[in-house]
């Protein structure tokens, strides 16, 4: 099922994003817990795309088995990184074959060591460029990128929105956020969305917080900020890893229930391929789930 259609139903789509693992421990680890996340019931699963090298092949050997081998509706990301339109063109039958269809299309980051986007040899330098030609190559549902706190290299929020347009006017069907820590950003956001004519599902991008010292380095490099009064808590419960859990799943739980209550049409849960604390996540807006 195409990824609009799950936000047309009443009931709020909840989904989880994870990512290929790079080592074989890492792989084993996720092909465990992969029964146990279905189990959670998220309406689909999003699949992280590797700039380079044996990453890209297993997403799509994820992606695969999440919708081949467990039913569960799955989504492929792809990256104008490293990828020539016939790169992609080969990418897109290959994803089509093993059932999937749905994408996540971004542009992606610079590969290490890079401060510039340079775009591949007849590729795509803009995510808007990639969607349009997803769009022209089948029938495919496509998710792009928004930004609550907006885009890092985005030298103002009317620029960034300008380009949010451009994606959704090249096709894409929903847009899922980067994380962000206060729902304000999110609301303010959407109301930006709406005011320049951009009509898709606005889904929110939630990260539980499990390990301080990860957070500040992924909020760092995406130019997401963590609240002063969190941030207080969370670094006096830095050396006692149960304080630190039950603050993270406390905090992102108090953020989806108060979305929920204020009817988003869906939650998309960033998992970094874990299990406890989602499922702890899910149990606590359980409630809100059964009647949104």
């Amino acid at each position: 099922m195409k990824l609009l259609n799950y936000y047309r139903q009443r009931r709020s789509a909840i989904s989880f994003e994870l990512f290929p693992p790079q080592t074989i421990k890492g792989l084993k680890d996720l092909e465990e817990r992969l029964p146990k996340l279905i189990s959670l019931d998220p309406s689909f699963i999003t699949v992280t795309y590797g700039a380079l090298g044996s990453a890209q092949n297993r997403t799509l050997a994820i992606a695969s088995k999440i919708k081949n081998e467990y039913g569960m509706e799955v989504a492929h990301h792809l990256t104008c990184v490293s990828s020539s339109k016939d790169h992609i063109s080969t990418l897109l039958k290959e994803i089509e074959n093993n059932n999937i269809e749905n994408i996540v299309a971004l542009r992606g980051d610079p590969p290490l060591g890079e401060k510039n986007f340079q775009p591949q040899l007849n590729g795509f330098r803009h995510a808007d460029e990639l969607v349009q030609y997803i769009k022209s190559k089948g029938h495919f549902g496509v998710a792009v990128a928004g930004y609550p706190e907006k885009h890092i290299e985005s030298p103002d929020f009317d620029t960034d929105l300008i380009n949010l347009k451009r994606k959704v006017d090249a096709g894409a069907d929903i847009i899922i956020t980067q994380l962000y820590y206060d729902n304000k950003y999110f609301y303010e956001f959407v109301n930006r969305c709406r005011s320049i004519g951009i009509d898709k599902p606005i889904i929110p991008g939630l990260m539980p917080i499990i390990n301080l010292e990860q957070i500040k380095r992924i909020t760092g490099i995406c130019g997401a900020t963590i609240p002063d009064d969190l941030l207080s808590k969370l670094e006096e419960a830095k050396d006692d890893p149960q304080s630190l859990h039950e603050l993270g799943i406390e905090h992102t739980t108090m953020q989806a229930r108060d979305l929920l209550e204020n009817g988003v049409p869906g939650i998309h849960f960033y998992v970094l391929n874990r299990y406890f604390h989602i499922a702890e996540i899910m149990d606590r807006i359980h409630d809100l789930l059964q009647i949104n």
